[in-house]
């Protein structure tokens, strides 16, 4: 019998494990949007990606080949030109300062 309850357990953590871990993955990955105003970006790159400051926080902005993303150009040339403007801008990713990563810009529209 206590083999029994024994393996129940180690099911329930491994599904557990499972469940966060996918979970982790999902917050990493799907796209959501951020309302907010555009403050700075600019053409020139740091650490080879487009840097874009929000009232909101600071995004980064690179071609992500995995996500089919390669129009980076075009998205800051777009924030360029918002600047100062509210915008929606779709992003994924995670903000974590002490990694410094940013979160990714996927896409820029102004609020009308």
């Amino acid at each position: 019998m206590a083999d029994w309850s024994t393996k129940r357990k180690v099911t329930a953590i491994l599904v557990a494990i499972c469940v966060v871990v996918a979970m982790a993955l999902y917050s990493y990955f799907i796209s959501d949007t951020v309302r907010t105003r555009i403050t700075d970006a600019q053409m020139t790159k740091v650490d080879g990606r487009f840097m874009i400051a929000t009232e909101y926080r600071p995004f980064a902005n690179y071609d992500a080949k995995y996500r089919l993303k390669v129009n980076s150009g075009t998205i800051q040339n777009e924030a360029i030109r918002l600047k100062g403007r509210e915008v929606m801008i779709k992003k994924y990713g995670w903000r974590l300062p002490l990694l410094s990563m940013y979160e990714n810009v996927v896409s820029i529209k102004e609020v009308k």
